[in-house]
């Protein structure tokens, strides 16, 4: 296959990833100004699927009313147009048969990316006052559908992807060294195939374009942003961290957007993930993993964690002001970023478990949170070995009388150091090391 006989199959194949004519019908009507209840519920009875979901929302406890909802036309009411959108969206491209087992990518960690992207460009959109953030949610909701297609149609040639038999640094190089074409382009002509509204094509088209960001629409940078945020844990590829962190600043800056505020938005992005699946009643995951201990475990780690950026800034400024170290602190923060890295991993994902699983207790399936419990213990035990680890790290790195880290080789081979201190913990269970951690001894280390 190359790149002209797949624009060739998207332009000729009227039954592309299944996408029914409803979606465009429905972003059609909710785009006029005439639009009315009436009229978008007679486009939603021509999906039965779309309407049980429809029915089925507004008579959640989400929604909740005095009285059921019985017609569509009361329940689009009842949810809005936005919440029409995405049902719309969601009914019609995200089922884990769009993503062939030959593929060997997991339906349910490409919905859960998908997913955050699409909850970062809303949250984005609301920060920065965007005059439509549920054009932005859309955008980043729809931004790989091109990834989709090919795992969709060409699951085995994706496998090539996946399986990191194409040697390349990131996804969109692989994806053009196998195809001729990469996911962007090929959701662009769906986007036109399907006659999207031009601000999904666009976004869709741009949201790898990294080269000049002085270039498109604010909406554009919007999903940008979004996908640099989210980690991409279906492909296996992920940009560089400092390439990462450098794209991140520059659009921020695009947007107006204080650091604070990004930080807020990537620290809400898991807890707004599982919002939105439970929402939409996408299947993102299985409810694993977290028990109460690891919450307060997590709090102890930062509580200490803020301990310790604290002594780092004040040995910073120490240095500056002896104007002795200009690349012993490049070097620290390089560090620390990567420290910063594995530690937000790790509780984002005892967090997010623990949503899940406080998500699956509330709807009673008390018995697959007993059967799932000693696989959850064991993930919870992994995470917070892997933050003891850090936060040693981060102790080691420090002081300033380490002169070992002055060097920038130092910096770059955290990965290494992290995992002697994990294969030396290997017989120490993470509790122990804890409470070896909160000794007076060690805390005044």
């Amino acid at each position: 296959m190359d790149r002209i006989s797949i624009i060739e199959k998207i332009r000729t194949n009227d039954k592309l990833l299944s996408l029914p004519q409803v979606l465009s019908e429905v972003l059609k009507e909710v785009s006029k100004e005439d639009s009315s209840p009436d009229s978008l519920a007679r486009i939603i009875l021509k999906d039965p699927s779309l309407t049980g979901r429809t029915l089925r929302l507004s008579n959640s406890s989400f929604y909740h009313r005095l009285s059921d909802i019985k017609t569509v036309n009361q329940a689009v009411s009842v949810l809005g147009v936005t919440t029409v959108k995405c049902l719309a969206l969601s009914s019609s491209i995200f089922h884990p048969d769009r993503v062939a087992r030959e593929s060997g990518v997991d339906p349910k960690a490409f919905f859960s990316y998908v997913l955050s992207v699409a909850s970062a460009s809303e949250k984005i959109a609301r920060t920065i006052e965007f005059k439509s953030p549920d054009e932005a949610f859309i955008a980043g909701l729809l931004h790989d559908v091109g990834v989709l297609f090919f795992l969709h149609h060409y699951p085995k040639e994706y496998r090539q992807i996946t399986d990191k038999k194409v040697r390349t640094a990131n996804l969109i190089d692989a994806e053009i060294k196998v195809f001729g074409i990469d996911h962007g382009e090929v959701g662009h002509h769906l986007a036109q195939v399907w006659n999207l509204p031009n601000y999904v094509i666009d976004s869709i088209a741009g949201h790898h374009r990294l080269t000049n960001l002085d270039e498109g629409d604010v909406l554009q940078n919007i999903v940008r942003l979004a996908v640099l945020l989210t980690s991409d844990r279906f492909s296996g590829y992920e940009m560089g961290l400092q390439q990462r962190l450098t794209a991140i600043k520059r659009l921020s800056a695009q947007l107006s957007l204080f650091k604070e505020q990004v930080n807020e938005i990537s620290s809400s992005l898991l807890s707004g993930t599982i919002d939105i699946a439970d929402y939409l009643g996408i299947d993102i995951g299985n409810t694993e993993e977290i028990l109460m201990k690891a919450n307060e475990e997590i709090w102890k780690s930062y509580l200490t964690i803020e301990n310790l950026y604290k002594e780092r800034h004040e040995l910073s400024q120490k240095l500056l002001n002896e104007e002795r170290a200009k690349g012993a602190i490049e070097s620290r923060n390089i560090a620390m970023a990567t420290l910063s890295h594995y530690l937000n991993n790790a509780v984002m994902a005892i967090y997010g478990r623990s949503q899940i699983m406080r998500m699956l207790s509330d709807k009673g399936q008390k018995d697959k949170l007993l059967d799932e419990m000693p696989a959850n213990m064991d993930a919870i035990d992994k995470a917070v070995q892997r933050i003891v680890a850090v936060l040693e790290e981060m102790k080691e790195i420090s002081p300033i009388d380490h002169e070992k880290f002055d060097s920038m080789s130092e910096a770059l081979n955290i990965d290494n150091r992290i995992e002697k201190r994990l294969a030396k913990m290997s017989d120490e269970t993470p509790m122990a090391a804890l409470r070896s951690m909160a000794t007076p001894e060690s805390v005044g280390t």
